[in-house]
């Protein structure tokens, strides 16, 4: 399949309009069509309904839509891989990561590991964990680090250390427990992650567990660091991964306390693909953070 189809294709889907998609890719609107309708036929489907009104997908076109740009990522990444190995001797390691790790512990490994390694090129991305999963599935990235694991087919996953939510306030605040209930807690101004953030659904998770109706949040803020600027000027408390606020707590700016209900230990784990870790450069790499990785961590 030639790849400029389906970069038609999704240009015409984000214009609704075949004139204007010709246009943008600076071509004449009946090279478009034929495009578009040799497309259709090598996938034996129609596509979209076209009318006066626009473009609109048929089921099958909203398929091949929702797998089109998975498939020009591979592509373009591919392309990016070529053109790097043909102009430099570093061998590049593509890295997504939550922000937890990417941020607050795996600078510290990266910088230990490049030491000895000066023909290895790292790029660190920092996503939420959902987003890392799609990236090493969609081989944009060859490897991830999330808070939790996963069991997806086509996914190795190792867990490399558990990572617990803890409690935290302002030493301007006075809490006189080194421990507290999340009954206790949910009562205090909360500053929070974001709805759909790995660390959000954690609290959310053993909130549910004891069923506490009433959570007096004061603000849902999308960054750690935002979150822990709020607290540490005393605009509420928090819950957050132990790991993004050891600093601060190892420097007494902040306080800590421990979360009663915390049974379950949050986890940190790195994925990736077989198939990516047959590379030879990727493959040492991912033996080091195996044996090593918990130990470098910032």
């Amino acid at each position: 399949m030639n790849i400029n189809y389906l970069i038609s294709f999704l240009e015409v889907i984000n214009h609704s309009n075949i004139s204007k998609a010709a246009s943008s890719l600076h071509m004449t609107q009946s090279a478009l069509s034929q495009q578009l309708q040799t497309l259709e036929k090598m996938l034996d489907s129609q596509l979209m309904i076209r009318s006066n009104k626009g473009i609109e997908l048929t089921e099958e076109g909203e398929i091949v839509e929702s797998y089109a740009e998975t498939l020009i990522n591979i592509y373009e990444n591919m392309l990016k891989e070529l053109v790097n190995c043909k102009s430099s001797n570093l061998s590049n390691i593509k890295i997504s990561s939550c922000s937890t790790v990417g941020q607050y512990l795996i600078p510290c490994t990266l910088y230990l590991y490049k030491k000895n390694k000066n023909d290895i090129k790292f790029d660190l991305k920092i996503e939420d964990s959902k987003k890392v999963i799609n990236d090493v599935l969609d081989l944009s990235y060859d490897i991830g680090f999330i808070d939790g694991d996963v069991d997806i087919k086509g996914l190795e996953c190792f867990r490399i250390c558990n990572n617990d939510l803890v409690f935290i306030y302002s030493n301007e605040r006075t809490i006189q427990k080194n421990s507290l209930s999340l009954e206790e807690i949910c009562s205090l101004p909360l500053i929070l992650p974001s709805e759909g953030t790995t660390s959000r659904e954690l609290i959310n998770a053993l909130i549910s567990i004891k069923n506490i109706k009433h959570i007096n949040i004061e603000m849902e803020l999308e960054s750690i660091e935002s979150i822990k600027a709020s607290v540490i000027a005393n605009h509420g408390v928090s819950i957050v991964p132990y790991t993004s606020v050891k600093n601060e707590i190892h420097s007494k700016v902040m306080q800590k306390a421990t979360i009663i209900e915390q049974c379950t230990p949050c986890k940190i784990s790195m994925i990736y693909q077989k198939k990516v870790a047959s590379k030879p450069h990727i493959k040492d790499f991912i033996s080091y953070i195996k044996k090593y990785g918990r130990e470098t961590f910032c």
